[in-house]
């Protein structure tokens, strides 16, 4: 077995159930996974979900020849929504993920409570890297002014000491998606982002 990030690991699987999921004593907590997925982080995610008295249920399948749609009818999909329709919290770790599935629309538009974060083809180098190094609460905070002050501006310019330079002109009534990688309301969310949807 790997010993790669043995000790990181687990604080980065807390961060994620505590802190982004705020899991909750006797919640029903789903983790989907296929045969491409890292074991490491689904056994670290279900074992720190268990340490805080939720009831971790993985469900592992072999990985589907694509991602979204593509999945409905290779997997055991009527199985899969049975197991989500009743849960309160989902995590992905598929590498062919079911998010954008009917599987994912089904079952979001019917289990109101649930809360569903799209972490695909989540390895243990990436998984540290994004949950046990980060301030997940001062990036939010940034996330949310960069978000607020693109909504307010009608041009914007970026720059980095990297050596990013972007330039363009913004429409204020363009939506704005914020993922501030919290997940502890109803409803899909995916990793820290800021978009802006320039089709309108």
């Amino acid at each position: 077995m790997s010993f790669l990030y043995e000790y990181e690991l687990g604080k980065a699987a807390d961060v994620l159930v505590q802190e982004l999921l705020k899991l909750k004593n006797r919640e029903t907590f789903i983790i989907t996974a296929d045969t491409r997925s890292d074991k490491r982080v689904v056994d670290v995610t279900a074992r720190s979900a268990f340490s805080v008295g939720a009831k971790p249920m993985v469900i592992w399948t072999c990985t589907p020849p694509g991602p979204g749609r593509m999945t409905d009818d290779f997997l055991p999909s009527q199985s899969i929504k049975g197991a989500l329709l009743k849960a309160d919290a989902w995590v992905e770790f598929n590498t062919m993920y079911l998010n954008y599935s009917d599987t994912h629309e089904i079952v979001i538009k019917a289990n109101k409570k649930l809360r569903f974060l799209c972490l695909t083809a989540m390895h243990v180098d990436v998984f540290v890297r994004l949950f046990a190094r980060v301030d997940h609460q001062v990036l939010a905070e940034f996330l949310q002014e960069i978000t607020d002050r693109t909504r307010k501006a009608k041009h914007i310019w970026l720059t980095t000491p990297a050596g990013q330079d972007v330039e363009f002109d913004n429409n204020p009534q363009w939506p704005i998606l914020c993922e501030t990688g919290y997940a502890d309301t109803p409803g899909t969310h995916m990793l820290v982002s800021c978009q802006v949807s320039i089709d309108g």
